[in-house]
């Protein structure tokens, strides 16, 4: 007979906690399609991966763990995506101020990307 592990909810291990918070900042950041793939890697497409990348540059550490998981998951999507993130930082004027540069650079990756505006602003 198969017993249940059961989690202490009031005692979590750091890495239980750790997994605890990624589920959460999954479902608060991430479309269906994202998280269909994560889960199962034969729907996971260039497109999918390049969003969750996008997105953890708009939303930041949190989302560094996936981030780093699927980096490491898929090499050929993760080399596409550097290649293409390199030719959007090359045609940026490097003559502009710290603050100018910064949105320049963005606007060059969402282009690159193909990405409208709202889906990463």
């Amino acid at each position: 007979m198969n017993q249940k592990e059961t989690i202490d909810w009031e005692n979590l291990t750091p890495e239980q906690q750790r997994n605890l918070d990624n589920l959460f900042v999954e479902i608060k950041f991430l479309d269906r399609d994202a998280w269909e793939a994560i889960d199962d890697p034969e729907k996971m497409t260039q497109e999918i991966f390049n969003g969750i990348q996008l997105k953890r540059m708009k939303v930041g550490p949190e989302l560094e763990d996936l981030s780093e998981q699927i980096f490491l998951q898929y090499p050929d999507f993760a080399i596409n995506y550097a290649n293409r993130l390199e030719k959007a930082f090359l045609y940026q004027d490097s003559s502009s101020d710290e603050l100018e540069t910064c949105e320049n650079i963005r606007q060059g990756i969402i282009r690159e990307f193909g990405f409208s505006r709202r889906i990463i602003v």
